[in-house]
């Protein structure tokens, strides 16, 4: 048995993959993201579906892309615990960005892009995979990911910049106040997750000036950072995996016409894709 896992800082899907039947079987646990998570909260957050470890004797091989395991150190402490629940399978850890290319370009050239909780890009040639070293996290880049637009609505709130019916509309259901968000952005676990949980304010807003103004500037900040970094970057097609993506595709084609690029595949839950592709290589 194959288990694939795409691991965001949101969420994590699962694919246990039957070889002899050629069955699937999906799971879904919280994201999982070593830099953020030491080894015990990896452990408790796979260990939280229970289905998944109950498949766990059976799995012999894993395969598993996640957001911040771009470094030796930090694919250790994701493969121990891993291995501590998964004790008969041998372990691959690899970077998301990674199983996006592999989700949206399989064997053919492009660019690949993530646009969801955070945001990122790579380059594939067919065979070999170039980063875009622009991955440095939603403090200080993120650039159009639900963690940037979601502490762009933040802040301009907390200075009093936000269209009435929006502020309105936070007030009332979001029941926003400075000090909860001052404790939840800089006190407790996964800010990233809590401010990307008001970028839907911007598709319930979508057709005002300040929605399309936010969207904008976003996405331009994205191709200038994460797809202009590319040479020769208008020639291959332009591929997303996220929800914010798919969410605000015609935004984001806009833009990318502005850059003269040519978008390609979008995919909201790549899992299969994933899988799909390392299949057909055996």
């Amino acid at each position: 048995m194959i288990l694939f896992a795409d691991s965001g800082s949101t969420k994590t899907a699962w694919l246990l993959y039957n070889p002899a039947t050629k069955s699937r079987k999906y799971f879904e646990t919280v994201g999982i993201n070593p830099i953020i998570h030491h080894h015990e909260e990896i452990y408790q957050k796979i260990f939280s579906n229970a289905e998944l470890v109950a498949s766990a004797p059976t799995v012999q091989e894993i395969k598993f892309f996640g957001a911040g395991c771009s470094s030796p150190e930090r694919n250790r402490l994701a493969e121990a615990a891993l291995k501590s629940i998964f004790t008969n399978a041998t372990i691959e850890i690899d970077h998301d960005m990674k199983a996006a290319a592999y989700a949206i370009c399989g064997s053919e050239p492009g660019i690949a892009c993530i646009l969801g909780t955070g945001s990122n890009s790579i380059f594939f040639d067919g065979e070999t995979l170039v980063e875009s070293y622009a991955g440095i996290g939603y403090i200080l880049g993120d650039e159009a990911s639900g963690a940037y637009f979601g502490k762009t609505i933040l802040r301009d709130f907390l200075y009093h910049l936000l269209p009435q019916e929006i502020e309105a509309y936070l007030l009332s259901e979001y029941k926003l106040e400075k000090n909860t968000i001052f404790q939840l952005v800089y006190k407790e676990a996964s800010p990233n997750r809590y401010l990307a949980s008001f970028a839907p304010v911007l598709s319930k807003f979508r057709e005002t000036d300040y929605a399309q103004v936010v969207l904008q500037k976003g996405f331009t900040e994205f191709f200038d950072f994460h797809v202009s970094c590319f040479e020769n970057f208008q020639e291959y097609p332009i591929g997303f995996v996220g929800s914010i993506a798919t969410t605000f595709k015609p935004e984001l084609e806009k833009v990318a016409a502005e850059f003269e690029c040519t978008l390609g595949k979008f995919v909201t839950k790549p899992i299969d894709d994933i899988a799909d592709y390392f299949i057909s290589k055996k």
